[in-house]
Order: C-alpha cells, then sequence, then structure tokens
C-alpha cells in the first residue's frame, strides 16, 4: 500500500520572525522501510520556542534545512518496524519532524509508559521541552525551596506554567508574568499570589510592589527588558534561571544581554542557564514525581490544539503573537 506523507518544510530562511509564507506544504509518497527503520502515524506535535532557533540559526538545537521538514518533536504509533526494539502499535516519542509520517531509524525514538499518562502528556506536563524542563530549571538549577518568592516570565506558556505550579509545590510564593488580562486572571487560578501584565503595566513596579523584599528565583523564559526588570529586583544569594528568551529568538546573531548583570555581583546572587538534556539522568525521577503531582491535581497545564499539518506554520506564528495558553499542538 502507498502511504502519502503531507509535510512541512521550510521554503526560505525568515531572517526574523517566522511567517506563515516563509514555510511550504508537500506531499511526497513513502519507500519501503529499511533494516532498522520504523514508520510512525505522528499523532500530535508540540509547538516549541527551540523550533524558532533552528530557523536561521544554527545553534545548540542545530538547523532545519531548506525544503525538508521543520524540526518538532512530538509523538505517535508505530504502523510498520523493521527495528528489533519497536513494534506495531508501540506509543513512541521523539524528532518527529512537521509531518503526518516519519519514516526514521527506530532507535531515535522512545517507547512511552501509557500506563501512566495518555501519550500526549510526554509532551506536556511529562515532556522534555515542557514538564522536564520546567523541573529542571525550578528545582534542580533554581534550588526553590519554601518560603522563597519567586518570579516566573512567560508563565502563562507551556514551560511557565509548570514552572509556577513546581514552585508552589515546593512551597514558594510565586509571581507570574504574562500578556494580557486573561492570562493573568489563568495565573491566579493556578495559585500565583500575584500576576503581572506586561503589556499593560510596569513589570519593574509591580515587581517591588509584590515583592518588597525582593526575588529570591527569577525563572526567565523571555530575556530583554523583563529580564533586567527581574534583575533589578532580586534580594541576596538570589537564583536567576535562564530558560529561554522567546524575545530574542528572532534574531539570534545579535542577541542583546542584560545591561542590569552587575545586580548579581552586588547582591551576591547567581545566574544560570541550562538545557534540559543535561538532566537526562534524572528524567525518570522527574517523570514519577511529575505525573504523580499531575494526577493528585497539583500540576494543570491547559492545551491548545491546532487540527491539521498545513496548521503548523500558523501554530508556529502564536509564540510571537501570544495567541496561545499552555501548550500549545498541532495534531496532523
Amino acid at each position: 500500500m502507498t502511504i502519502v506523507n503531507r509535510k512541512v518544510v521550510l521554503s526560505r530562511r525568515p531572517g526574523g520572525i517566522p511567517q506563515v509564507d516563509d514555510f511550504e506544504v508537500v506531499d511526497e509518497e513513502i519507500g519501503e522501510l529499511g533494516d532498522g527503520e520504523i514508520l510512525i502515524k505522528v499523532e500530535h506535535l508540540g509547538i516549541d520556542a527551540f523550533i524558532t532557533t533552528t530557523l536561521d540559526y544554527d545553534g545548540h538545537h542545530g538547523q532545519s534545512e531548506l525544503e525538508q521538514p521543520v524540526m518538532a518533536l512530538g509523538t505517535g504509533r508505530v504502523v510498520e518496524s523493521r527495528y528489533d526494539g519497536l513494534e506495531e502499535g508501540d506509543a513512541v516519542f521523539g524528532g518527529m519532524g512537521a509531518q503526518q509520517y516519519a519514516k526514521k531509524n527506530g532507535s531515535d525514538f522512545t517507547k512511552l509508559d501509557t500506563s501512566i499518562a495518555e501519550a500526549r502528556a510526554y509532551l506536556g506536563v511529562l515532556g522534555m521541552t515542557t514538564g522536564l524542563t520546567a523541573y529542571a530549571g525550578m528545582v534542580l538549577v533554581g534550588e526553590v525551596r519554601e518560603g522563597d518568592t519567586v518570579a516566573v516570565s512567560g508563565a502563562a506558556g507551556a514551560v511557565g506554567t509548570v514552572a509556577c505550579q513546581l514552585a508552589k509545590i515546593k512551597g514558594a510564593r510565586v509571581i507570574g508574568i504574562a500578556g494580557g488580562a486573561e492570562k493573568c486572571a489563568f495565573l491566579e487560578e493556578i495559585g500565583c499570589a500575584g500576576a503581572i501584565d506586561y503589556k499593560n503595566e510596569n513589570v519593574g513596579e509591580r515587581l517591588k510592589e509584590l515583592a518588597p523584599d525582593g526575588l529570591n528565583v527569577f525563572f526567565d523564559n523571555v530575556g530583554g527588558a523583563i529580564l533586567d526588570s527581574a534583575l533589578d529586583s532580586i534580594t541576596t544569594g538570589a537564583r536567576v534561571v535562564i530558560c529561554g528568551a522567546i524575545s530574542q529568538y528572532a534574531n539570534m546573531a545579535a542577541v542583546q544581554g542584560p545591561s542590569l548583570y552587575l545586580r548579581l555581583a552586588e547582591r551576591n546572587s547567581s545566574m544560570r542557564g541550562f538545557t534540559v538534556d543535561h538532566y537526562a539522568a534524572q528524567f525518570p525521577t522527574m517523570v514519577g514525581e511529575l505525573a504523580a503531582w499531575s494526577a493528585d491535581g497539583l500540576i494543570k497545564l491547559p492545551e491548545q490544539i491546532e487540527s491539521g499539518i498545513e496548521n503548523f506554520p500558523r501554530a508556529l506564528t502564536l509564540l510571537y503573537s501570544g495567541g496561545h495558553l499552555g501548550k500549545l499542538i498541532v495534531e496532523p
């Protein structure tokens, strides 16, 4: 049986914030499997900020090739296998690419334990680029503890939402920073003691109002001016965690760093960056704890699902327009 695969390829490098017409939808027949390969029916693709860093820039996450499926992590089901470790029907996670079917080496994929959560959860609360990233950044790097005052930027996004709730679980008082009244209301619903609307409020002034004694931990997903505002509010011995910088991803060749970094020295504080892959040895522990907290209702993560692989480019642009809440997913 001939299978036609519909995929989204990068037709030109954006040279800034990606636009829908930087991509093209292409249909292609799938050939026979080679030894060690599997064929996967892609079920869900995560729309993650790291994808945008691959469109122009060859950095930590590599570079998406022109006329090839755009990089994307996803979950799916094996429909055919010539790899000893996986068989038909297995749920798997890995680098699917923006397409309906993935024909790749089986060793590139991880078999999912769907007894603790549905496969899609491995893009969200249990996902490497979402829940595991939030855990690594907040718990292992930020070393959040009871009594801390914590602020999170990009707090209504997928990572930010989980990071806020993890800090609360650990006994911290949490302030979320997001854009718009709806997102700020959501942050209060998940337990934030305060929410700052960066689109309509002065972040620096509001941080000083909500955290008069200073921030013990700042978890940053945004960079730019918001990072500077947080640095101006850190207390002695604070931990600043650099998870991402969505404000800078449109110009990776000339990223602008914080101008108030000397606050770190003045207040005997630290700023550490990380990527979740450095904590792979702890993934089983993280997954177990995140699954348990989720089952107990301590972690809630809204999903926004866009249907159709042809809507992948539009979904990617929502990362910059702020047009989503929680985890953004494409269902091919």
